[in-house]
């Protein structure tokens, strides 16, 4: 399942996502926004290591990730991401209950 939103969390920037999702595990994540991290390059690697990552575990491992390839980031936080997706996620299930 495909999963997107965008907000702007308690000190963040404009973040933007799009994630795949098999059951509440993302699979795969793409983050965009108005945020810095720096170097890009290892960003992706935090994109593509949050894969296998339980929804409830994205603030913690997103955090993880950023200090384990050293990346300075600006505008985003790991409970900034966390509470954007699962704002989508809830959003998503309670309009599928709806359908």
């Amino acid at each position: 399942m495909t999963l997107q939103g965008f907000g702007k969390p308690p000190g963040c920037k404009l973040i933007r996502f799009t994630a795949e999702l098999n059951g509440n595990r993302i699979e795969r994540i793409q983050i965009r926004g108005d945020f810095f991290a720096v170097p890009e390059e290892a960003f992706e690697e935090l994109e593509t290591e949050l894969g296998g990552t339980d929804l409830s575990q994205v603030a913690e491992r997103f955090t993880e990730l950023a200090e384990k390839f050293h990346i300075e980031l600006q505008g985003i936080t790991g409970t900034g991401l966390a509470e954007l997706l699962m704002a989508a996620w809830m959003n998503r299930s309670s309009n599928h209950q709806s359908e």
